[in-house]
């Protein structure tokens, strides 16, 4: 189940995470943790967790939730005692993570059957910096489990803000349907075509073109593209370098031809200044698909992967789904039968 954060929970959408499993931006905790008043162990645990979430990506902390010991997953809305107050309950938090960290926010779900116990469902933002827990412990996530952040990660968590961040997408700038040039090749060779109206086999030693004009794969789609850089972060990039490679599955040619040949590797782009929000055309990478006409392209058949290398920042990489970004072009041309750019 997607987590949308910042969302208003209700009883339902808890007893909906039955089955599920913790992630990266996931974790419960059963309310049993929280049933002895002597102990207030679980102080230390929440300030863990809301370091782990604010160092890594931010997402829900839900108290009242047991797990199954061997699968790991949901398995019983146990509750916590409401003799626990919201309030108290989100300043042991904020007060137990330093530096301040604005956004905490904490929601109370009422349950139906048991009316002296409730869910609470923390929602821990994203950091701006690093968040250090109340044992002076600096902690991340991972998809299973709160680790520890080592000194090299710490410093990067640090530098959020004054580190540059880049990305790279693609851009399709036209999309050019087989039908459109069935109709040019049809008024070129309007002969042609005649002469195979009226006897194939004469028209093809006639007129030996026809050969590339008919046929089960008709003339394809013909999709353009290029690749842009965006300034993602808050400081302005000068001078970067992108390395552009790309990998598509053999059955990407049967009926599909990518003309990227002469795509370089790695392209500098020397003189460009790219301010925080804007974007960079990235020239010289200029390409073209061939689709067979009504022939989808399934995602995952070609992923370009780029790397963009920084001045006094570590490079940022990604990659990118091709296929998704034509097909998308190639519906949107479709419905308004025009040039589509994604």
């Amino acid at each position: 189940m997607d987590m949308e954060f910042g969302k208003a929970w209700t009883e339902a959408g808890v007893k909906a995470l039955m089955g599920q499993s913790e992630s990266v931006k996931l974790e419960f905790k059963s309310g049993a943790m929280f049933d002895d008043p002597q102990n207030t162990k679980w102080v230390d645990e929440l300030s863990k967790q809301a370091s782990a979430f604010a160092n890594t990506e931010g997402g829900e902390l839900i108290l009242g939730i047991k797990e199954e010991k061997k699968s790991k997953v949901a398995a019983v809305v146990d509750g916590v005692a409401t003799t626990l107050a919201r309030e108290r309950l989100q300043q042991l938090i904020e007060s137990n993570v330093s530096p301040d960290l604005p956004g905490i926010r904490v929601q109370v779900v009422k349950l139906s059957a048991h009316a002296d116990r409730v869910v609470f469902v923390i929602q821990i933002p994203q950091g701006s910096t690093a968040y250090q827990a109340n044992d002076g412990r600096y902690y991340g996530r991972s998809e299973f489990e709160v680790k520890h952040l080592r000194d090299r990660d710490i410093r990067l968590r640090m530098s959020r803000g004054r580190v540059a961040q880049a990305n790279v997408y693609a851009r399709v700038k036209s999309v050019v349907p087989g039908t459109d040039h069935e109709e040019e090749l049809r008024a070129k060779h309007a002969d042609a075509f005649k002469a195979y109206c009226k006897n194939p086999k004469d028209a093809f030693e006639r007129f030996p073109e026809l050969v590339d004009l008919v046929g089960p794969g008709d003339q394809p789609d013909e999709i353009f593209f290029d690749f842009v850089l965006k300034n993602d972060g808050e400081l302005t990039i000068r001078d970067p370098a992108v390395k552009l490679s790309g990998a598509c599955r053999p059955g990407l040619f049967d009926g599909f031809t990518l003309q990227a040949g002469s795509l370089p590797s790695r392209i500098e782009m020397h003189g460009d200044v790219v301010y925080p929000g804007d974007e960079r055309d990235i020239a010289g990478s200029e390409a073209s698909l061939k689709c067979r006409t009504g022939v989808a392209l399934p995602e995952g058949i070609c992923i370009f992967k780029w790397k963009i290398f920084l001045d006094n920042s570590p490079p940022s990489e990604g990659e990118i789904d091709l296929g998704a970004v034509v097909q998308k072009a190639r519906g949107c041309a479709g419905s308004a039968k025009r040039d589509c750019t994604a």
